[in-house]
Formats: structure tokens, C-alpha cells, sequence
């Protein structure tokens, strides 16, 4: 037979099957069934396994790529290219112009006492003058600045060589992972601005001074524990940026030399008649260094108007700082200064000057001779007086904060040196009166901060603070509230917390005249009531009145359309809640924890606070239904 033909394989005869089932075998089929679809489960399972672990190694594939194209990303800005002006967004955050942000930084206000923050407890967060509370979980914007990314193996030679070729006036090299600039920098003595951001360089080559031409030096991020004798070569240089570096002194000759006892330890020499060479320095920047003196050579630079040398170790000022007589912008805040030399006073254009967390026990009188202050803030030292007339005598002072020291009572000066003033923090001092009449001549006065000090009551002449829009009288001891505050008809914040409060004012007449009142922060007194009219606040949008002791909530409550935040937590007297709570439609967050409630059904309690509206809603339609059947 051909090996290549089919096998015909003889015919099997047929079985009859039988038609009959017993029920052992009913029994089988059922189990046979029960493993099948266990089977078919078990197979869906491994399927979804295969799917998640193909789309794990999709995903990882593609962050792997993403990633390797972002640290292969080696972009070096050349500016000035025949003439071109670059273009500044394309440099990163610290590249903004020195001056405006330091200018912004000293325009902080009421940094450790502001009125209007969140939370149950009052919060401390900034507010400006028009208050504006936002919902709930809701952030505000943050300007979006394009940051560039950090650059790796960077051929600083080859870079330096490129610029002098094409003649580039601004070299950027910010974010390099530089750790020593080549000697051949001296050969770009046609550069002008030179940016050295971010990078890890400890110390600054020689040739450094070979840069004539230069105006701007940035070194900012940097680990510079020294600096070069020939810096002071630099003659044209404007600004100077050595903000975030090691440095321990700046010397009146910039010059590094090995310590006697320590070797391995720098530090910067002080002579202090080389300083003068930089006539031209208008600004300079030594902010968070370990700076503990300052030169007496600071005094020649003629030209400067911003000085910013923050976040050091300085115990005192040179007198000779009173000879920069166009310093505009002085910022000598986060240092160990225990004292300001009287020659300040001669600083006739300054307007800006930053002393808060020092160790100050005063300051100097001459200060009012700097007419055109705007700001004053001498927050966390240990001041308890100001010289008298000072605050008169600054015309054009708009905010004033003194909180965090030492003060027993209002500075003397009497209600003239409040008339320019449109925000006062005196938080966390011993003050213990607020004096008749201070603010009489305040016009202008919007915010008032007096939280954590030792108040007992108010002035009967409150209903004269007509513009006042944030008042903060937390955390003191106050027993009552005067009537005339239903006058303060701008108030959009009234924090009282932690007070020995026993009631609001309850009239109509008195509550509903705060229809600006958007935040009400009465919690931890000893309040049994609220208001009755507290409904007629159409704008309130939080409310905090936990930790007290009030047995009910009036009904008007349903009233606050706008009301978002409702603290009532810790009332141990509170056992039921007004159906018309329900009615408070744009609520999102109320909290009624350690409060019995024990006219609400056990379960709806536990449900929380969600489930407690819900059920109030269910309350509500079934009374309405009742009154409308009536």
C-alpha cells in the first residue's frame, strides 16, 4: 500500500445511548456546570491580569522615554547674537529682575497675623484689602513660569569659546551642573551679563576680574564659600547676586584664605577700602549666606539702591550704611540684629526697610526722617515702645506691624499717627487696652489685627471704625461685644475666638447691619445662643461656632444661601438642629462632631454629617407637606 494514501481505519459499530437519567447523574451535570463557569471566571481574572501588566509595561516604556528625552535636553542660551535682545521669558524663575523682587518680597503684609485666614480656629492667611472667600478645596492660580530644565555634560570650554566667536553681550549657563568655571573666561571680555544659576560651583577662577565690561554677575544656588581678590576689577558691574551661597563674611576686599585652625575652612577677608572699587553697584543681593559682618566699605558705594543681605548672622550694621545715600530698598530681616545705627536716619530716600525676626529692643528715633516709608515691620524682635512721634512723623505710612514683640500698650503718639495707616498687626504682644479715640483721625484704616493679647474689653467708640473691613480680636479676654458694632457696615470678617464671650448682639437691628460680613469666627467662648436674626447675613459664607455651648440653632440659619462652611462641633448642649438647615443650599462642609443631638434617630448620627442634611431635607418636606395639607 502507497505509504503517501490515508489509513482507512476500520468503522467503530455504534452504542446506543440511553434517553434515561438517574440522579446521580443529574448531580454530576450540576457540578460539572458549577466548575465550568468557576473555570470561565478564573480565565476572565487572568485575562484582566494579562491586560493591567501589558498596559504597566506600555506605561513604563513610555515615562522611560519621556524621561531620557528630558535629561538629554542640553540647551545653552547664547544671547546678543548680531544684536538680537533676548528674550527674558525664556530664563527661569530666579532670572527676574533683582529689584522687583525684592521689591515684592519687602511688600509682604501682616506675614504672621493676618485676619483672614481659614479653619475652624480663625486661620491666619493673607487677605487684601477687598476680601474675596473662596469655596472650599478650591486653590488659587499660581502664575505659571517657564523653568528650565537642568542641563547635563556641558562643555563650559566649548560654550565660552562659542560666545566669544559670535561676540554674545549675555551668557546663560544656569542649571549646568557646573562645578568650576574654566580659565578661559578671561577671554570674554566683551561679555556684559553673565548668568551662573543653579549650578555647583564652591568657588570663582581669578580671571573672573579679566570680565571689564561686566554689569551683571548672577550667582545665585550656588556653594560659594569665597570669593576672588580680583572681583573688585569688575568696575562697571551693577548687580551683584549672590543670594543662596556659603559665604561667612563680605569683606571690604572679596579675597579668600585658608583659616589658621581650620584648613579646609574659607572665609572671606575683610579689607574694607577695595569695596569701593564697584561705584557703579546699584544692587546687590547676599540673602541666606552665613554672613555675620558687614564691611565698613559698604558705606563707598555711592550708587546702590537695593541691598538685600536677609536670612544671614549679622549682630549689627556699619554706621557707614547711613552714607549709601540712594538706598531705596534695605532688607536686613532674619538676622541676630540687636541693634540699627542712628545714622539710618540719613537714608532720606528709603522706602522699603525689612526688620522683622531680629532681636531688636528698639529703634532709633532717626528713623522718622525716612518720610517715605510706606511700610513698617519690626514683627518677631523684642520691642516694647517706639520712639514717640515716630509714626507721626512717617506721612506716607500705609501699614504698620509690631506683632510679636513686647508691647503693654498702644505706641505713644496719640490718634495723628494712625491717619495714613490702612492695616495695623499688633498680634501676640501683652497689650491690654485699646485707647479712646486712637483711631479717630483713621480714615483709612480697613484691616485691624489684635489677636493673642490680653483684651478685656472694647473702646465705646467702636462704631467709629466705619471702614474697617477685617477685624481680628482672637484669642484675648473679652466678655462682651459692644452694640455699636452693628456700625462697622463694611466689616467682611469678625474673627472672636477664644474669648469669654456670653452673646452676640441679638437685636434685628444690630445683626442685620453687617450685610457685607461674608466670615464669622466665634468658636471656643462661652456663647448659649446665637442670634436670632443671624439669618438676615445673606452674605456670610463661613461660620465657626464650635467648642461653645448653645443648645439650638435659630431657624434663620436657612436663609444663608451663600453659606459653604458651618462649624458647630463641641456644643455639648446641643441636641437637635433646625429642619431649615437643609435649605442652605451651597453648603459643603459642616461639622457637628462631640455635639449629643439626641432628637436625631441614632443611625442618621453615625451616617455623618451628609447623611444628617439628608435627612433634615426628609424633615422638611414632611413639615411642609403637613402645612399644606392644613
Amino acid at each position: 500500500m502507497d505509504e503517501n494514501l490515508p489509513q482507512l481505519m476500520p468503522r467503530k459499530k455504534s452504542v446506543p445511548i440511553s434517553l434515561s437519567i438517574t440522579e446521580e447523574d443529574f448531580r454530576t451535570e450540576q457540578k460539572l456546570r458549577r466548575i465550568g463557569k468557576f473555570v470561565d471566571s478564573a480565565e476572565k481574572v487572568i485575562q484582566i491580569f494579562r491586560y493591567l501588566y501589558s498596559f504597566t509595561i506600555l506605561f513604563t516604556s513610555l515615562v522611560l522615554k519621556r524621561w531620557k528625552e528630558h535629561k538629554s535636553c542640553c540647551h545653552v542660551e547664547c544671547c546678543g547674537r548680531g544684536g538680537a535682545t533676548p528674550d527674558s521669558s525664556d530664563h527661569p524663575e530666579e532670572l527676574m529682575d533683582l529689584e522687583t523682587e525684592m521689591k515684592e518680597r519687602s511688600q509682604e503684609k501682616l506675614s504672621s497675623g493676618s485676619l483672614g485666614g481659614g479653619g475652624g480656629s480663625g486661620g491666619d492667611s493673607t487677605r487684601p484689602k477687598h476680601v474675596t472667600v473662596h469655596p472650599p478645596g478650591t486653590k488659587s492660580a499660581k502664575p505659571t513660569v517657564k523653568k528650565k530644565s537642568i542641563q547635563a555634560d556641558l562643555d563650559v570650554p566649548r560654550e565660552f569659546l562659542k560666545c566669544k566667536e559670535e561676540g554674545c553681550n549675555r551668557l546663560d549657563l544656569s542649571k549646568s551642573n557646573i562645578t568650576q568655571l574654566p580659565v578661559t573666561v578671561r577671554d570674554l571680555t566683551h561679555l556684559e551679563e553673565i548668568y551662573l544659576y543653579g549650578n555647583k560651583l564652591s568657588s570663582l577662577p581669578t580671571e573672573i576680574g579679566c570680565l571689564v565690561n561686566l554689569t551683571t554677575l548672577a550667582l545665585s544656588e550656588n556653594s560659594l564659600n569665597s570669593l576672588p581678590d580680583s572681583l573688585v576689577s569688575l568696575k562697571q558691574l551693577k548687580v551683584l547676586d549672590l543670594r543662596h551661597n556659603k559665604l561667612n563674611e563680605v569683606g571690604g576686599k572679596f579675597s579668600s584664605h585658608h583659616h589658621h585652625h581650620h584648613p579646609n575652612k574659607f572665609r572671606i577677608r575683610v579689607v574694607e577700602e577695595e569695596i569701593a572699587n564697584l561705584q557703579e553697584l546699584t544692587m546687590m543681593s547676599l540673602r541666606e549666606n552665613k554672613i555675620r559682618e558687614l564691611p565698613k566699605g559698604i558705606g563707598k558705594l555711592k550708587k546702590l539702591t537695593t541691598f538685600d543681605v536677609s536670612n544671614n548672622h549679622l549682630k549689627h550694621l556699619p554706621r557707614e550704611i547711613g552714607e549709601c545715600s540712594l538706598l531705596s530698598t534695605l532688607d536686613v530681616q532674619h538676622n541676630e540684629l540687636v541693634d540699627i545705627p542712628e545714622t539710618i536716619g540719613n537714608l532720606k530716600v528709603l522706602n522699603r526697610l525689612g526688620l522683622k525676626y531680629n532681636q531688636l529692643t528698639s529703634v532709633p528715633k532717626s528713623l522718622s526722617r525716612c518720610v517715605l516709608m510706606e511700610e513698617f515691620n519690626v514683627e518677631s524682635n523684642n520691642i516694647s515702645h517706639l520712639p514717640e512721634g515716630l509714626l507721626s512723623s512717617l506721612l506716607n505710612l500705609t501699614s504698620l506691624t509690631i506683632s510679636r514683640n513686647a508691647f503693654t500698650s498702644y505706641p505713644v503718639g496719640g490718634p495723628s499717627q494712625f491717619t495714613t495707616i490702612h492695616s495695623i498687626n499688633m498680634e501676640h504682644n501683652m497689650i491690654n487696652k485699646i485707647p479712646f479715640g486712637i483711631f479717630s483721625r483713621a480714615q483709612s484704616l480697613t484691616k485691624l489685627n489684635m489677636k493673642e493679647n490680653q483684651l478685656n474689653s472694647l473702646p465705646l467708640d467702636i462704631g467709629a471704625w466705619k471702614n474697617m473691613v477685617e477685624l481680628n480680636l482672637g484669642t484675648n479676654q473679652i466678655t462682651t461685644l459692644p452694640d455699636e458694632i452693628q456700625f462697622l457696615q463694611k466689616l467682611e470678617i469678625l474673627i472672636l475666638s477664644n474669648n469669654n464671650l456670653k452673646r452676640l448682639p441679638v437685636t434685628i437691628d444690630e445683626i442685620c447691619s453687617l450685610q457685607n460680613l461674608q466670615k464669622l469666627v466665634v468658636q471656643s467662648n462661652r456663647l448659649q445662643k446665637l442670634p436670632i436674626k443671624i439669618g438676615c447675613l445673606t452674605n456670610l459664607t463661613y461660620m465657626s461656632a464650635g467648642e461653645n455651648f448653645l443648645d439650638s440653632i435659630p431657624p434663620s440659619i436657612g436663609e444663608l444661601q451663600n453659606l459653604e462652611s458651618l462649624y458647630i462641633n463641641d456644643n455639648p448642649n446641643l441636641h437637635k438642629l433646625p429642619s431649615e438647615l437643609a435649605l442652605c443650599t451651597n453648603l459643603q462642609i459642616m461639622s457637628i462632631e462631640n455635639c449629643p443631638l439626641s432628637d436625631l434617630p441614632f443611625d442618621v448620627i453615625n451616617g455623618g454629617p451628609s447623611m444628617v442634611i439628608h435627612w433634615l431635607k426628609m424633615e422638611s418636606s414632611i413639615n411642609f407637606g403637613r402645612a399644606y395639607n392644613m
